[in-house]
């Protein structure tokens, strides 16, 4: 019995050890999946912007 106690701690905190690498690595790459939607959404504003400056009558620039 002590046997199977000890081989069942020892899978079982294989197990917990993977899912909590699995967490660190979800957690660090996170920002990565926020931060390249906002830059496009970005990028996409500030082209907008320079197009509505360019197609304005008003604007002095050309």
């Amino acid at each position: 019995m002590k046997e199977f106690l000890s081989s069942f701690l020892l899978v079982t905190s294989w197990l917990i050890f993977a899912i909590s690498g699995y967490l660190l690595v979800a957690a660090i790459l996170a920002p990565y999946y926020v931060f390249i939607p906002f830059c496009i959404v970005l990028g996409i504003g500030l082209l907008a912007w320079n197009l509505s400056k360019k197609l304005d009558p008003k604007s002095k620039a050309n």
